[in-house]
């Protein structure tokens, strides 16, 4: 069995609590991701979801809400229970697993964010207000980085957010996904999904379609995947004047998750300085794509297995 990464290590409590408590077997858990949250697979078709602390509100609203989703229409994975469980100062939820897969193509993210997007807002629950300045203070007290750095950080968030308040949306507002990335779709053999509900709010839906052209913009994504992605959706985003305040709110988002890994390793380090850099200007006049994996913990060639108690 290989050895738990430092993530994993700090998500494992909660999880064998959370586990026992529900009746769910821990023994050969395995461990499939590790960043904010820690994805587990579980025997019999779960995977466990340890959430960060003080998100048990988030937790109950993607609960609640893919079983809204699931009953309109939009592809899903389903709840095993109908409640988090708080374990160890965790918010701990349990889903059925949906086996491996490959990040979704465009296209089908368009078609699933369509059928999303126009939907009716529920009326039995209420979702949030999208608000994606709400976790900067902390993300920002967090960074791994110097306090001239974080001075810098808070005050691009302001100049932002006036940004933000003064954009003139082309549209009403919707239910959005808020993090329709490709890290959270997946096509399985029983289909393509949706995934990692938990910014799941009330917004505007040029928020997720920014997505897919800010991962060409600032990722070096494909143009050709981008235009499969506008083609299929019907709306070209990158034209309204508004894309700019999204991709940098989106861009500064993903900057302070890298300076909050910083120290997985000298590659995340390097990858999260490179990211500030470009934020701030000093980059140089062509700076590099960024990379969507060198902020990862390191990983074992082979899932990480818990330890045989």
């Amino acid at each position: 069995m290989s050895t738990l990464t430092h993530s994993g290590k700090e998500t494992l409590p909660a999880l064998l609590e959370a586990c026992l408590r529900a009746g769910f077997d821990a023994s050969q858990a395995q461990l499939i991701r590790a960043l904010d949250n820690g994805i587990w697979r579980l025997p019999g078709g779960i995977v466990a979801r340890v959430h960060q602390p003080g998100t048990v509100a988030s937790a109950r609203t993607e609960i609640r809400g893919t079983y809204w989703l699931y009953g309109n229409g939009v592809p899903v994975p389903l709840p095993r229970r109908p409640e988090p469980l708080l374990a160890e100062g965790r918010p701990v939820t349990f889903w059925t697993d949906l086996g491996p897969g490959i990040p979704a193509n465009p296209a089908e993210v368009a078609r699933m964010l369509r059928v999303l997007h126009h939907l009716p807002k529920p009326t039995d629950f209420t979702l949030p207000i999208h608000d994606p300045f709400a976790r900067f203070p902390a993300q920002i007290a967090a960074a791994s980085t110097t306090p001239e750095q974080k001075d810098w950080l808070t005050a691009h968030a302001s100049r932002l957010r006036e940004q933000w308040a003064a954009l003139d949306w082309p549209t009403c507002s919707c239910v959005i996904h808020a993090d329709a990335g490709p890290g959270n779709t997946m096509t399985t053999a029983a289909g393509t999904f949706l995934i990692d509900w938990e910014r799941l709010s009330i917004g505007h839906r040029e928020w997720d379609q920014a997505t897919a052209a800010w991962h060409r913009d600032v990722f070096g994504a494909s143009p050709d995947d981008y235009a499969a992605f506008a083609h299929v959706y019907g709306n070209d985003v990158a034209n309204w004047p508004g894309y700019p305040v999204i991709r940098d709110i989106r861009s500064l988002c993903t900057t302070l998750f890298a300076l909050r890994h910083a120290t997985a390793s000298p590659e995340g380090r390097a990858e999260a300085d490179h990211r500030l850099a470009c934020l701030r200007g000093t980059a140089g006049p062509a700076p590099k794509p960024w990379s969507a994996r060198k902020w990862q913990w390191a990983r074992p060639a082979v899932p990480d297995t818990v330890p045989a108690r």
